[in-house]
């Protein structure tokens, strides 16, 4: 089977495609010329097109022939100044994507497009844990570009004959060599007082919270990327769903290969929700850095979103908690 990853050369994409080759299947990928990963892909077997997916031409020709696409490629942005790329990359890309995998690609033709919890949105769902028919009330642009997203995958998957679709909703996902760093691409905002106030303050936000969190998160800074253990005003620890990036690949392939998958959405959810009271010690013991606590002024992003769905219909067993990625961080080292 010949697949198209768009993404491949990312944090998810590059896993999947890792396993699909270890599977026998023909991937390819789609990547910006100037992007550092391409010769990692080109080393696990990955067939590599130059190209952006604004440009229609450059995805057709990606596309060409392909029996699957899954489409995780996307910018995961939340400023206002970023609406335009969000714009370009996001909606368009993903139109091209799809249109080019209709014209180009073989029938039946299987389309997966990763989404997000971000169409909820996560930390301010109406219920928890969120299931997939929870209400799409998307408060970012980021957000809105997936639910966007979901619809025209959801519009193909109508009005096209042989065109089998589905949809996967991620949580915020890393690799377990991420989480333990500064830089992480979601740890450094979710476990770092550093990269939290980098975070806030590149919000360029007037909101007095964002504002008075600011202001306790300064004092905290120090050269030694301290971890924090955010606490709400009275006190209560935040709440964290992170999952792991194998697990998250674990879903994606069962979704292509069940039939049950079939115009379904997914929430691909870790195996707990985590108390960052018992998480942030633990990660601190763990890597000899220190921690400090604060009471923040900002509403606890306690993401929850429900599995049952996909435990039920998938026979998806996510394995790796938050404690596990640590342990496997700091034994790699």
């Amino acid at each position: 089977m010949k697949v198209l990853i768009t993404g491949a050369t990312g944090r998810v994409g590059s896993h999947l495609a890792k396993a699909l080759v270890a599977h026998g299947e023909h991937v390819r990928t789609l990547h910006l010329p100037d992007d550092p990963n391409v010769e990692m892909v080109k080393r696990i077997g990955v067939e590599c097109f130059p190209g952006d997916l604004a440009r229609y031409d450059d995805v057709a020709r990606a596309a060409d022939g392909v029996d699957a696409v899954f489409h995780l490629a996307a910018l995961i942005l939340f400023y206002p100044k970023d609406r335009p790329i969000l714009w370009n990359v996001n909606i368009l890309g993903t139109y091209n994507v799809f249109e080019a995998a209709i014209r180009s690609g073989k029938r039946p033709l299987r389309l997966i497009f990763a989404s997000s919890d971000q169409v909820y949105p996560g930390p301010a769902a109406k219920y928890r844990p969120a299931d997939e028919t929870h209400p799409r009330l998307p408060n970012t642009f980021y957000g809105l570009s997936k639910v966007l997203g979901e619809e025209m995958i959801r519009f193909y998957g109508r009005t096209e004959k042989d065109v089998n679709i589905s949809i996967a909703r991620f949580t915020h996902t890393e690799a377990p060599e991420e989480l333990i760093e500064p830089n992480g691409f979601f740890a450094h905002r979710l476990f770092f007082v550093n990269g939290r106030l980098r975070y806030l303050k590149g919000m360029n936000s007037s909101d007095p919270k964002i504002l008075e969190t600011i202001q306790v998160l300064e004092p905290l800074a120090a050269p030694d990327e301290p971890l924090l253990l955010p606490r709400d005003r009275d006190g209560n620890p935040f709440y964290q769903e992170l999952a792991d990036v194998r697990d998250i690949v674990r879903g994606l392939l069962l979704i292509l290969d069940r039939r049950e998958a079939i115009g379904e959405a997914f929430n691909l959810t870790p195996p707990a929700v985590t108390n960052m009271a018992e998480f942030i010690p633990y990660m601190a013991k763990k890597t000899g850095r220190r921690y400090v606590e604060a009471r923040l002024a900002i509403d606890a992003p306690n993401c929850h979103e429900s599995g049952a769905k996909a435990r039920t219909i998938l026979g998806y067993r996510p394995q790796y908690t938050m404690f596990d990625m640590i342990d496997e961080a700091v034994r790699k080292g």
